[in-house]
């Protein structure tokens, strides 16, 4: 029997219980919740209800009139009393000091300080006078050749005794053409001559001039004889010599050596 006991036992399938663990559990779980649920109601119903005191009557009373307090008026404070005005007493009169019976001497009053004496107005300066126009300086006069000086001093001597060595031109004899010869050097001067502002010139100045030429009417020589008494005249006759050189011929194509010539600033 027991070989066959064993047989079946090996032949039958095996038991599964995996459904009874699953119901196992459940089952402790259902009972965790109804012991939760246990417990909190109890502490729930466990807690104390509130205590109410009540008061029983066997009759209710009169009506009464309840009295109120009312609030007590506030004091009212009592005027302050007026102050006593203080009378002030009138300011003593002053007291003159006795008169001394020697009388001192007054001060004796300030001297006004005198007045500054105004400076002076400086005096309008002269005007300057204005400088006089520098005359030109002179030319230096031209080296005449010993032969042509002593020709000229021939020609000088010969006309001084009344007659002329023959130069190769006709000589002026008579004195009218010497007069028409000056004349004419003198326009021609003239014509050289700048000065302005001869009308204002008081009167009518003259100045001399001695001029030496050469035969071909260059100017050797200009010597002032004669002053007029105006520099500012004088240099500007001498420098419209010297521009002069060489002077004009006369007619015949003579020659005066030395000549002789006034200028005068109003003269035309």
């Amino acid at each position: 029997m027991s070989k066959e006991s064993g047989l079946e036992a090996r032949l039958d399938p095996p038991v599964d219980h995996t459904g009874e663990k699953a119901g196992l559990t459940v089952s402790v779980l259902a009972h965790l919740t109804l012991v939760a649920f246990f417990v909190v109601g109890l502490n729930w119903n466990t807690e104390e209800p509130a205590a109410f005191e009540a008061v029983l009557w066997s009759e209710m009373p009169a009506n009464e009139p309840i009295a109120v307090q009312q609030p007590k008026p506030e004091p009212v404070p009592e005027p302050e009393p007026p102050k006593p005005v203080v009378e002030t007493p009138p300011p003593p009169k002053p007291v003159e000091p006795p008169k001394a019976d020697i009388e001192l001497p007054k001060p004796e009053p300030k001297k006004k300080p005198e007045p500054k004496p105004e400076p002076k107005k400086p005096e309008p300066k002269p005007e300057p006078k204005k400088p006089e126009p520098k005359p030109e300086p002179k030319k230096p006069e031209p080296k005449i050749d010993p032969e042509v000086a002593k020709k000229l001093r021939q020609e000088e001597l010969a006309r001084i005794m009344g007659g002329a060595p023959n130069t190769g031109s006709t000589s002026a004899g008579t004195s009218r053409n010497k007069a028409l010869y000056s004349d004419r050097i003198r326009q021609y001067v003239r014509s050289k001559l700048v000065f302005p502002g001869a009308d204002t010139v008081d009167g009518n100045p003259e100045a001399v001039f001695e001029v030496k030429q050469l035969p071909n009417g260059e100017i050797v020589s200009i010597t002032q004889k004669k002053s007029s008494g105006l520099p500012a005249w004088d240099s500007a006759v001498e420098r419209a010599l010297q521009r002069s050189s060489p002077l004009p011929r006369a007619e015949d194509g003579s020659v005066e050596p030395v000549l002789v010539l006034s200028f005068r600033p109003k003269d035309v």
